[in-house]
């Protein structure tokens, strides 16, 4: 008898937890709160590889971060995929972009392979204006995964074919080897090669900006320039046009490269246009007061160790622990109409339940 109270009274508080569960669909967001402040855009950016380490590496030898010192609002992600506590950027990409873990090499589907949705899909199919920004190819792991759907991040030139006819408005990176011009042009896209540009981008007009001819881009330490954040403020107002309004993701991509390298100077530089990136996209923000900025990290890429700086030279003496990826939680920063909703610890999944949430999709 006592047993059958006892499982009663289990099956009493599971429906409870259920219920409450029920109430709130979102991680993070209070079921009686009143969020009537919503974005109209939003901007995500995300430093590929770019931890806490990183992060305070670039802030102490640049003699601060313009950006990233502008938040208030500040949480920590835990970033694993489906099986591996070790995620990849495809893994980690389709976690931010879709809202679901899956397994490492994976680009816009589930562990049964099959499809998902991504905020970027959602934000088209909800009339709303959508651009991709990356310091690599476009069809590498980060950028494909807000578009494309393939069971291996390998298959660039699938994932290249996954471009065509989905209509993302503003697009800038390398990758030109993968994509055929002549379609990008049937699908309305006026094709620019080189940086800087020597002719004007039309705002409100589909755009495709190869850096160069490359797969990747060089180094910013060896004159990439300030393509990434000139193409962050190109992207806003084309994309701002719309006035139902839009969604970018701007990803800093050779964060990681640094990382994987062992190369402290590398990661510094990277993450410092990063920044330069984050605050186009502030300034901005700023400016309208309906945008919402997020910036964060798929994962943390070396196991840096910040073991020894002087103070008067401005000089560290990195230790990372391999050249792989981490299982460190890296940071995530928000700035304007829901911001609040990022501070405090989350899985890298609730990154886009929070959006399509703000967006009200």
């Amino acid at each position: 008898m006592i047993r059958k109270l006892l499982l009663v009274a289990s099956y009493v508080a599971l429906c409870i937890v259920s219920s409450c569960r029920s109430k709130t669909p979102v991680a993070g967001v209070e079921p009686s709160a009143n969020y009537s402040k919503k974005p109209k855009n939003i901007i995500l950016l995300i430093g590929d590889g770019m931890g806490l380490a990183q992060v305070s590496a670039a802030l102490f030898v640049n003699n601060g971060l313009p950006g990233f010192e502008f938040f208030k609002i500040i949480g920590l992600v835990q970033t694993s995929s489906y099986n591996d506590y070790i995620t990849d950027s495809a893994a980690g990409a389709t976690a931010l972009s879709s809202g679901e873990k899956t397994y490492n090499g994976a680009i816009g589907v589930g562990f049964d392979t099959l499809s998902r949705t991504t905020i970027l899909e959602l934000a088209e199919s909800n009339g709303l204006s959508t651009g991709l920004i990356s310091t690599c190819s476009v069809t590498h792991a980060t950028p494909a995964s807000f578009f494309a759907h393939t069971p291996d991040r390998e298959m660039h030139s699938r994932i290249a074919n996954d471009f065509y006819g989905k209509g993302i408005d503003f697009v800038a990176g390398t990758g030109k080897p993968y994509f055929s011009v002549s379609k990008l042009t049937e699908d309305g896209y006026s094709v620019f090669t080189g940086y800087p540009l020597t002719s004007m981008i039309s705002p409100g007009k589909k755009t495709f900006w190869f850096y160069n001819d490359s797969i990747h881009p060089p180094k910013y330490m060896n004159g990439r320039g300030d393509f990434l954040p000139d193409a962050t403020r190109s992207a806003v107002h084309s994309l701002n046009s719309n006035k139902k309004g839009f969604f970018l993701m701007v990803e800093g991509s050779q964060i990681d490269w640094g990382g994987h390298n062992n190369d402290l100077p590398y990661v510094i530089s990277e993450t410092v246009d990063f920044d330069h990136a984050v605050k186009q996209a502030l300034d901005f923000a700023v400016a309208d007061g309906n945008t919402l900025v997020i910036v964060t990290a798929d994962h943390e890429t070396g196991g840096l160790g910040l073991m020894y700086g002087d103070l008067k030279t401005k000089t560290i003496k990195p230790d990372f622990a391999n050249t792989h990826h981490s299982g460190i939680m890296v940071p995530v920063y928000a700035y304007g109409p829901g911001a609040e909703l990022f501070s405090g610890i989350m899985q890298n999944t609730d990154i886009f339940k929070k959006m399509k949430f703000l967006y009200g999709f």
